[in-house]
């Protein structure tokens, strides 16, 4: 039977009754078919909606051999029962879906580049097939904004096959009949199956969050209404925080984290020239022609890799250094005069070690603690 799809005739009923036509198993599947829904079942870029079907949950809406099959967690008697959708869901879908016509829209009128990709989850991306500039993403980005603000009618309609052949409209498919056209008025019209707001006004703000180049053409990520609004208060909690420790005003960060940033540069140059005159000072300590070096310090790898290949300038085995963390040691072993490879397989098997390098220099961790190390390193040939 064809369940009457009251999502295309009104976007925005949350709440109906329909009749239970049919609830059966498919596999671990449990079916339900309405004779008339306003589930969406996933299509055209935009999930199925959720909710419930009496107490029954709908995790998942399909259309199946042009079937409407609504997939829930309990089985459901037949004859009449009330439903809902999870409209916050379905709101914030439709605002994202409609502000992506819009800007997909202006995209097509200024540059004449068209949506070959479309996905909507947590994010919106859509694929151009043409390159725009960050300038040419503001003007879009603004137009789109102004469009909202202009509260524009959103209608759906199905067109007369006549009134198809004379409508310029956006499709990645050749589409020939029961064409469902989206018309944006001013700003697009576009072959979609999806459930739209009824006026611009509804998306709210439309945000185009970063770019890039993508086969060719250009990728972009975009929010619009409310998770554009949870995304800005997400930003604007994370540059608070920031502008506290920075004493500076949130509008402010840039230019004194510029300033913070030139000052870390400087001051992590220094350190490093700091620490190598330490190494040099540490290793000068082990005297001349040692037969090894084994050191514990509190270094980072590169200050490690350092002092490992100083001391194996001096010693006639090797320069071990070895730096506490969390479960173990970080270490770096280094030699001029012996091959490492072999130690470096029997630190994986007798200090439950990790990593490896060259016949130089090996680097990695250990899951050992200092006496095992110790140890180990007394008895191991090389």
């Amino acid at each position: 039977m064809k369940t009457e799809k009251i999502y295309e005739s009104d976007s925005h009923i949350s709440e109906f009754t329909a009749n239970v036509v049919e609830c059966y198993k498919f596999g671990e599947k449990i079916c339900v078919i309405l004779d008339r829904t306003a589930f969406f079942p996933e299509g055209g870029g935009q999930l199925s909606d959720t909710g419930f079907i009496g107490d029954a949950i709908v995790n998942d809406v399909q259309t199946v051999n042009g079937e409407i099959i609504h997939y829930t967690d309990t089985a459901v008697e037949k004859g009449k029962v009330d439903c809902r959708i999870d409209w916050d869901k379905r709101f914030r879908r439709m605002q994202n879906h409609s502000g992506e016509h819009i800007i997909s829209g202006i995209v097509h009128k200024l540059y004449g580049y068209d949506n070959v990709g479309f996905h909507m989850g947590d994010e919106i991306t859509v694929d151009f097939n043409g390159e725009l500039s960050r300038e040419q993403l503001e003007k879009v980005e603004f137009l789109a904004n102004e469009a909202v603000c202009k509260n524009v009618a959103i209608t759906a309609y199905y067109p007369t096959d006549e009134e198809l052949k004379k409508l310029e409209y956006r499709s990645k498919l050749e589409l020939t009949d029961n064409v469902r056209i989206v018309h944006i008025d001013g700003y697009d019209d576009c072959a979609c199956c999806a459930p739209h707001v009824t006026a611009s006004g509804e998306i709210g703000i439309i945000k185009i969050l970063d770019s890039m180049r993508h086969r060719g053409g250009v990728r972009i990520r975009l929010l619009c209404g409310y998770d554009a609004f949870d995304d800005y208060k997400i930003k604007c909690d994370n540059l608070d925080s920031i502008s506290v420790k920075l004493c500076s005003k949130v509008n402010g960060t840039a230019e004194v984290f510029d300033k913070f940033f030139d000052e870390y540069g400087s001051l992590k140059q220094k350190i490093s020239a700091l620490q190598k005159e330490l190494i040099s000072y540490k290793i000068a300590s082990y005297g001349e022609n040692c037969d090894s070096i084994v050191a514990f310090e509190d270094m980072d790898m590169q200050s490690m890799r350092t002092f490992a290949l100083s001391g194996a300038k001096k010693a006639a085995k090797f320069c071990a250094v070895f730096s506490k963390n969390n479960g173990g040691y970080n270490f770096a072993i280094a030699s001029e005069n012996c091959d490492l490879v072999s130690i470096a397989k029997e630190i994986k098997t007798k200090l439950s070690g990790k990593g490896g390098g060259s016949k130089e220099l090996i680097q990695g961790s250990v899951n050992a603690d200092k006496n095992q190390i110790q140890k180990f390193l007394k008895e191991v040939t090389l």
